[in-house]
């Protein structure tokens, strides 16, 4: 994703390079955009109070169908 993609309150999900693009890493989390730089996104994931900077390409657009359930993932095996 690329720095003019992005925007406030645009849902995210940021994965790590060690995913290699895989959507179901473990390791990726799904946030919603508060702020840019020139150079970074900020980006509250999950139930975080703070946002954090983070490179645009490591993020794509969160498609998950249902309205905030971005906040409430399912537990494993679900």
């Amino acid at each position: 994703m690329t720095l003019d993609e992005c925007h406030e309150g645009m849902r995210v999900l940021y994965i790590p390079p060690h995913a290699q693009g895989e959507r179901m890493h473990p390791d990726c989390q799904r946030g919603m955009v508060t702020s840019k730089t020139a150079t970074h996104v900020f980006v509250r994931y999950g139930t975080d109070s703070h946002s954090n900077a983070t490179l645009p390409a490591l993020l794509v657009p969160d498609d998950q169908p249902a309205p905030f359930a971005w906040r409430y993932p399912l537990p494993p095996g679900r």
